[in-house]
């Protein structure tokens, strides 16, 4: 199962390959480009199978020099598996090559290649012809807008366009500026001018029609053709007449396919030799799996026939995990016999051994149960950390309240490095540690935690040298205690100022009322009232 394993890689890259050739093989050009990257990497792989072929057989020879159970028939069906897929595989390699080659071959056939040449040419001459005809128009149509005047160019113009079926017809100044305008289109737009490159104004200048066939966007395939109006002389103006002349769909179409198919056969031809050299390759790693699959089955196969030697190996598997209730059964009187017999006499000494050690772990264990059960109970903290102040262990109260699960073996410097937050803890312990006889320490400590401001009552003891000399801690959380102590305390404080406060307020009160009383006769009735409200306000307040 482990050589299984193993191979899955290999596997893998050698599948990821063979996608990759494919991928390359329906595109010619890519092909071309990466050749060196896709050799590199077939190489790559071919070597890795090598080098997995050589390494399985290597540990086959070892272990038959070792004399391992079942290596020399492991050996023996190695042998005669790869032979089965050498042989065979090496007669479909060939001919598979043969005849991929001649099949490559058939693919190119002379007279394809000379009926896709002369349907190009024949789409090109018939574009020739409707471009010939069109400039024979316009020849025609410029001879007779040579005289026109400007008032008359543009009537002209629509007739002469009408009368030879024209869609569109532009006569322009030299510079290209649109003079008159007709379409066959009622939604055609004038358009802007025409910018005269300079192989259009040499043509027009030496009085050569221009001609061409254009792709225009979103309207299709149309000819175009340019020819001067008037001679051209050192002294006169001349005007350029352009046409536009649409091509029917279906010629444009079926030119664009023709094109097309001529220009995919003249790359799959040269890429004949490539293709030829790509399914070699792919042709040379199904072999080298092939061999490589026959290994593997030799192994599976050498399990199946070994069955008694597998069955003794499964055991001595299981008693070195633990597992001492497996009995091998005894099939033959032979060696393998005598060995099975004293490998089940020896299990079943071990599992004697191991079932009384099994009693003294249970009861071991039972007791650390107990005791933890009680130290996750207590609603104190209890640490152990061991005479370098590593951390052995921790109650549940300990980690809910610091934090500490998963630090175990950590010491406390190291604790600060993942938990900044118990740095004023940290700082107190190793100050407290220090400073601290050899019986145990106590102290207060206080830090910010992620539940506010804390403050922890610690007392820390050590045990015997024969017990390990180890530290317990115990802290408990007192920052209630501690919040009720000062709510206590300011409570106090606060009713004793209530108190002082009310002292003077007292006779302030008492004069106000005999005040009242004295004068309330002795004033005028507005005074009176103003005596009132003052000493029901003096009197609200005191109280």
């Amino acid at each position: 199962m482990r050589s299984l394993w193993f191979l899955l890689p290999i596997f893998g890259g050698a599948t990821t390959f063979l996608v990759i050739l494919s991928v390359a093989t329906a595109n010619t050009t890519l092909f071309a480009a990466d050749y060196p990257r896709l050799l590199m990497g077939g190489a790559t792989v071919a070597l890795l199978l090598m080098g997995l072929i050589a390494y399985q057989l290597a540990m086959l020879y070892r272990k038959w020099r070792q004399q391992v159970f079942g290596s020399k028939l492991t050996f023996k069906l190695v042998l005669l598996l790869v032979g089965m897929a050498v042989l065979p595989g090496t007669l479909v390699y060939g001919v598979s090559v043969r005849f991929l080659s001649s099949s490559i071959e058939s693919w190119f056939d002379v007279n394809v290649d000379k009926a896709l040449t002369a349907g190009l040419g024949l789409g090109r001459t018939a574009f020739d012809s409707l471009l010939d005809d069109l400039v024979h128009k316009a020849t025609t149509m410029s001879s007779v807008l040579a005289d026109a005047t400007a008032l008359d160019e543009f009537s002209l113009l629509q007739q002469l366009r009408e009368q030879f079926g024209v869609q569109e017809a532009t006569l322009l100044s030299k510079n290209g500026t649109v003079l008159a305008f007709s379409s066959a289109r009622n939604d055609a737009l004038i358009p802007e001018g025409l910018t005269l490159t300079g192989n259009i104004s040499h043509q027009i200048r030496a009085q050569r029609p221009y001609r061409m066939v254009e792709n225009l966007p979103g309207k299709g395939v149309f000819l175009r053709v340019l020819v001067p109006v008037n001679r051209i002389s050192f002294t006169e103006d001349f005007r350029i007449l352009q046409l536009l002349q649409p091509v029917s769909k279906e010629l444009a179409s079926n030119a664009d396919q023709v094109e097309a198919a001529w220009r995919g056969y003249q790359e799959l031809l040269l890429a004949r030799h490539g293709l030829k050299n790509l399914y070699r390759l792919n042709l040379s790693l199904v072999l080298l799996l092939t061999l490589l699959t026959a290994i593997v089955l030799a192994f599976v196969v050498s399990e199946r026939f070994g069955a008694p030697l597998n069955a003794l190996a499964a055991s001595t598997r299981a008693v070195g995990a633990g597992d001492f209730s497996i009995m091998t059964p005894v099939s033959s009187n032979d060696e393998l016999g005598v060995l099975t017999a004293s490998f089940n006499t020896m299990t079943h000494q071990l599992r004697e051994a191991s079932m009384a050690r099994q009693r003294y772990q249970q009861g071991l264990t039972e007791a650390k149960i107990y005791q933890e059960n009680i130290l996750s109970n207590l609603s104190a903290g209890v640490l152990v950390l061991d005479p370098h102040l590593h951390l052995k262990s921790a109650n549940f109260s300990a980690q809910q309240m610091l934090g500490l699960a998963g630090l175990e073996g950590i010491t406390l410097k190291e604790w600060g490095y993942r938990m900044p937050l118990l740095l004023p803890i940290i700082d107190f312990l190793e100050k407290s540690f220090s400073d601290s006889s050899a019986q145990g320490w106590e102290g207060d400590a206080e830090y910010d935690g992620e539940q506010g401001h804390r403050k922890l009552h610690f007392k820390g003891s050590r045990l015997p040298e024969g017990l390990g000399a180890d530290w317990v801690l115990v802290f408990d959380d007192i920052t209630q205690m501690v919040q009720a102590q000062r709510y206590a305390a300011w409570g106090e404080v606060a009713r004793r100022l209530a108190h002082e406060i009310k002292n003077p307020l007292t006779p302030i009160q008492l004069a106000a009322e005999r005040l009242e009383h004295r004068l309330q006769d002795r004033l005028s009735e507005g005074d009176a009232e103003l005596l009132k409200r003052s000493t029901r306000t003096i009197i609200n307040q005191v109280d």
